[in-house]
């Protein structure tokens, strides 16, 4: 019998749904119900039955060939654009995705019957992709001055230009939140928080939550801090984020927060956006667009193009972070593991090394 044609596509879908369904869980936390577990089980056994339409062997619908060329699929072309362009996918992404599809074929393989995967597991005879050696991502301390600068101005970005907005006073775009972009940027730099994370903070999180308490305390953090791994972990936040929370709480979010059905998020999605959340929470993407915007605002003011950002990532201001804490606590492995929410012996490493401009220095007078 001819082997079966490759269908890189549906086992790509697969693997989105049980990254997304069962291993990532809801956004309360929470694991995935058994329910939809049995539901992804549906989705092999339409697989099989498709190719069983088609004339072939229903025991080779999954097959460690198919496992390996849609991992080869999402290396080459796995992400894809608004647009419908595509683009190779990072190899610790793929990785990641081939070990989700790899915990619901053996959840599969435990509970359902022997008949479904007669080969056994195909994921166990597909190999990882090699990863590159970790990218050194943290920013020179004169970049993270300037990028401060930009943040602190930044309200004048935001501001209507035109004739007809002369003499009435500083207005600004109805969907622009400067003060929380602001506060965003500082929580980024000094708590090294992932994006995700960033969005899934809620108010009561921040002790303390309210702006002139903020003002006035010598500390403050954010308590259960949900990290990847299901981790809980307390974030300490530094004077500047504090300062830049306590003008957004005071100033705009009150605002957001009434358009909202329950406004438990810490950081709101503008009110005058029609395709915002009921509850108003922000997406990880909307993280993404508002540090890229600093990161051209900061290059269009830096005339020295050694000192250019290029495209500013959310991840960058993690880097930087956990750097500046690996000095400063003479590269204390837990402190790291505790602040960071991360014990991967690879990446851990890469946050001791220094940014370029750092690691020139060293040897510039030997």
């Amino acid at each position: 019998m001819s082997p079966p044609e490759v269908d890189a596509g549906r086992l790509s879908r697969l693997a989105a749904r049980a990254r997304s369904a069962v291993l990532v869980g809801r956004e309360d936390g929470r694991p995935a119900p058994l329910v939809e577990v049995a539901g992804l089980l549906l989705v092999i056994l339409t697989f099989s039955r498709l190719h069983a339409a088609a004339g072939k062997d229903v025991a080779a619908a999954a097959t460690a060939r198919e496992v390996a060329a849609w991992r080869d699929h999402l290396a080459a072309a796995g992400n894809v654009s608004r647009d419908g362009k595509a683009a190779p996918m990072a190899a610790a992404t793929v990785n990641n995705h081939l070990a989700h599809l790899s915990a619901l074929f053996s959840w599969i393989a435990t509970h359902a019957s022997a008949e479904v995967l007669r080969h056994g597991d195909p994921t166990k005879k597909v190999a990882p992709l090699r990863l590159p050696a970790p990218e050194v991502r943290a920013l020179a301390a004169a970049q993270v001055r300037t990028v401060k600068n930009v943040v602190d101005r930044i309200e004048t970005f935001h501001e209507l230009k035109g004739r007809r907005h002369r003499g009435t006073g500083p207005r600004l775009h109805a969907h622009a939140r400067p003060l929380r972009d602001r506060a965003i940027v500082y929580l980024l730099f000094g708590t090294g928080l992932r994006r995700a994370e960033v969005v899934a903070l809620d108010l009561e999180q921040l002790q303390p939550a309210d702006p002139e308490q903020l003002r006035r305390a010598k500390t403050a953090c954010l308590v259960g801090v949900r990290g990847k791994g299901r981790t809980n972990r307390t974030v300490f936040v530094g004077r500047d984020a504090r300062l830049a929370l306590a003008d957004y709480l005071e100033a705009e979010r009150l605002g957001d927060a009434a358009a909202s059905t329950s406004p438990t998020a810490l950081f709101l999605a503008a009110a005058s956006i029609a395709a915002r959340r009921p509850d108003g929470r922000m997406s990880p993407r909307s993280i993404n667009t508002i540090v890229e915007q600093i990161g051209r605002l900061h290059d269009a003011q830096i005339s020295d193009p050694g000192r250019k950002l290029g495209r500013l990532r959310p991840h960058d201001a993690r880097h930087t972070f956990a750097f500046e804490l690996s000095q400063r606590s003479s590269h204390n492995r837990a402190e790291l593991e505790r602040r960071l929410g991360h014990a991967n012996d690879r990446y851990l490493r890469v946050y001791t090394n220094p940014p370029d401009e750092v690691a020139a220095g060293y040897v510039e007078d030997m």
